[in-house]
């Protein structure tokens, strides 16, 4: 019998706590348009346990404390409160960019005020996390796939000449080379007698209100309101971000929060409808010949999970970048740059509103200090080693990667996966950037621009897609050793 807890508690910041902006970098909100939430699920069985918290964020660099591991610090409190192994323990951000800038991008801990805020997220997550575990109940625990068309697609579309393309200058049909992206939206239900528990996958960067004068959950924010909202005997509804690091909004960033809810409903709406399915065709004895006639012939991926739950996780030491500049060259190229101006930082942060010259300005200072940046720390190895974590439900794997894994290693991840259900979430337990494919570099665009956002090297995705299904296999292996599926 599985038991599974849940809670959820409000990470909405104060207005002081910058956003990622262009420039200035460090962009200050006005306001509050959605309330931004952490929710955490709990699940055990047989003595074996896993705890997941999603939050509404950016992400979670590893650096955000002043003085420790952020993620190591929350796995360590969480762990000694519940007793769960810190491999068992995953932290997942859902990547709305309308939310506080905490992936380092920007040294955000010159804010007055900012380690006190970090201190007190920590604490809010933990205790989000602990509280499931203290919540728990016995449940059943089912999973079906569905798919949206409509709201996500390629942001590198690639052209027959070797280019990188967005949708609102792609070329004609037969220059297109390739366009991935991942129309699958994966739910896990979990069914306690006092309500049900939804866990959602989907793979888009909520980017369609970025850099916005008031804070934001995005579209995943409408996702878990609505099914919470509309879904009878609702608990609890859990997003989870999924290989979207290139993969866009249709319309891309449009500042309009119609939008957003637009994106939002319509993820909601298949979510309910596999729900609804869920309920219809499984756990009634009295039907159930035919039930599982329906779902072995019928096509639909679903299952009813089998309890048993395991989870193994592993460190890998990303590639360099093959094109990091001199360090000392280009921080003096920065502070070059940086005296023209009198040393000023209006550039990162500032109370008032900059001219369109001091902008471009702006503009070339920080893209020099970027460059210094990206010099230091893509030469660090601490930045470059991530984690692939995976927690096995059943016949359900979750597989965690610690950054923005491009979407054609997920879809590879799912494809060789020995479980017959696969869900990969991106931005869990730490920020290492864009994981790309192997060939990326050479096609150019944002994703492998020389940024902070890109520390590691050429292919760093497909390493640890290729690390993930060897993790994949030994979880099933130690898992399913009777021969069971």
């Amino acid at each position: 019998m599985w038991h599974v807890g849940v809670a959820k508690c409000q990470i909405t910041p104060p207005l002081f706590v910058p956003e990622l902006g262009f420039i200035p970098r460090q962009h200050r909100f006005i306001g509050v348009h959605d309330e931004l939430y952490a929710r955490a699920i709990a699940i055990t069985c047989d003595e074996k346990s896993a705890i997941i918290v999603s939050a509404d964020s950016i992400g979670f660099h590893r650096n955000l404390l002043s003085n420790g591991d952020f993620i190591e610090e929350f796995r360590n409190i969480v762990g000694r409160a519940t007793g769960v192994p810190k491999e068992a323990i995953m932290l997942a951000a859902t990547h709305a960019h309308s939310t506080p800038e905490t992936i380092s991008l920007t040294p955000i801990r010159e804010i007055q005020g900012i380690d006190e805020w970090i201190s007190a997220l920590l604490d809010k997550l933990a205790k989000c996390a602990i509280s499931s575990w203290k919540e728990r109940k016995e449940a059943r625990a089912y999973v079906a796939v569905g798919e949206v068309v409509g709201v996500a697609w390629s942001r590198r579309i690639l052209g027959r000449n070797g280019k990188v393309y967005r949708i609102n200058s792609r070329p004609c049909d037969e220059d297109v080379l390739s366009e991935p992206y991942d129309k699958e939206v994966s739910v896990l239900l979990f069914r306690r007698e006092d309500g049900d528990v939804a866990f959602v996958n989907f793979a888009c960067h909520p980017v369609t209100v970025q850099v916005n004068d008031l804070i934001s959950a995005d579209y995943p924010g409408i996702v878990t309101e609505f099914v919470e909202k509309y879904l009878p005997n609702c608990k609890l509804c859990i997003f989870a971000q999924g290989a979207c690091g290139n993969v866009n909004p249709v319309y891309q960033t449009t500042g309009d929060f119609a939008d957003v809810q637009n994106y939002g409903i319509a993820i909601a709406g298949e979510v309910i409808k596999q729900i609804g399915l869920i309920r219809l065709h499984f756990n009634h004895p009295e039907r159930e010949d035919i039930a599982s006639t329906f779902r072995r012939i019928s096509g639909w991926r679903s299952k009813e999970l089998t309890p048993k739950v395991e989870f193994i996780s592993r460190k890998i030491l990303l590639p360099e970048r093959h094109d990091l500049p001199d360090v000392g060259q280009a921080e003096m190229e920065y502070r070059k740059a940086l005296e023209e101006i009198g040393g000023e930082k209006w550039w990162m942060r500032t109370e008032r509103e900059l001219t369109d010259e001091e902008k471009k300005i702006g503009q070339k200072i920080r893209s020099l200090w970027d460059r210094w940046m990206t010099a230091v720390r893509g030469r660090d190895e601490r930045e470059r080693t991530a984690e692939v974590q995976v927690i096995a439900l059943g016949e359900t794997a979750i597989v965690g990667f610690s950054g923005e894994l491009f979407v054609e290693p997920g879809i590879r991840v799912k494809s060789q996966s020995p479980f017959p259900f696969t869900i990969v979430i991106g931005y869990a337990n730490g920020y290492n950037g864009y994981l790309t494919t192997f060939g990326a570099f050479s096609q150019g665009g944002y994703e492998v621009s020389l940024g902070q956002w890109t520390l590691c090297g050429d292919g760093s995705g497909d390493i640890l897609a290729d690390s993930a299904i060897k993790l994949l296999k030994e979880v099933h292996d130690k898992m399913w050793s009777d021969g069971e599926k």
